[in-house]
């Protein structure tokens, strides 16, 4: 196994580690904001480790078949935080008496976000051989929009409600656990694109999850 490999897994394995923080708080706290928390950690995780098998499962049929329902995850699932970053925001006092107008404004854009992404991600994909140090995976080279719109979109709306949080509440770290992943794409390297982009999303997961942590100890 070589370095690259490992550092998929090791996102892998921290990514499965919050997926398990997040379901515990869901159990707690069933509501739609917790589970579209959820859903798109899953998501991440699954990518991880499929990039991390690659080179153990080697290009060919197996390898594209297990690639495919990545970018549908990132499709259907990844806008899914617009919906739980704008619950999160209403829950720490933002948008007062236009808070149910916001949140199903969230809905639609979640709506919207996820044709975008089935038009990028699926309907015209087309994948292609990637060897990134010693990890091989597929990647999507039929996009018509790079970068996808709906992870610009989301992580915009995480920025927006993650200072609405810190104003209302002074919680700081919704807005500060986001802030790497647009960084990463500023400061990455050949050399260090994955390092950045992956230790951002882990970093946003555990910021995400601890606010909704923050958030059920502040109500009760």
């Amino acid at each position: 196994m070589g370095s690259t490999e490992f550092a998929y897994i090791v996102y892998a394995i921290a990514q499965a580690v919050v997926a398990v923080w997040a379901f515990v708080l869901w159990r707690k706290d069933r509501t739609v904001g917790a589970l579209a928390l959820l859903l798109p950690i899953a998501a991440v995780w699954y990518d991880n480790l499929i990039i991390a098998l690659g080179g153990f499962i080697g290009p060919g049929p197996m390898l594209q078949a297990l690639t495919f329902p990545r970018f549908a995850g990132h499709a259907l699932l990844t806008p899914l935080w617009i919906v739980a970053a704008v619950s999160f925001a209403v829950r720490a006092g933002a948008f007062a008496k236009r808070a149910r107008t916001v949140v199903i404004g969230s809905y639609v854009l979640y709506g919207a976000m996820v044709a975008v992404g089935l038009l990028n991600e699926v309907v015209f994909f087309k994948g292609e051989l990637v060897t990134e140090g010693d990890a091989v995976y597929y990647t999507n080279v039929g996009r018509l929009f790079t970068p996808p719109p709906p992870s610009l979109t989301m992580l915009v709306v995480v920025l927006i409600c993650g200072a609405l949080v810190l104003w209302h509440t002074r919680w700081p770290w919704m807005l500060l656990g986001a802030l790497p992943v647009p960084l990463s794409q500023f400061l990455r390297s050949d050399s260090s694109a994955f390092l950045l982009v992956n230790s951002g999303e882990v970093i946003m997961s555990v910021s995400l999850v601890a606010t909704l942590a923050f958030l059920q100890r502040r109500k009760v």
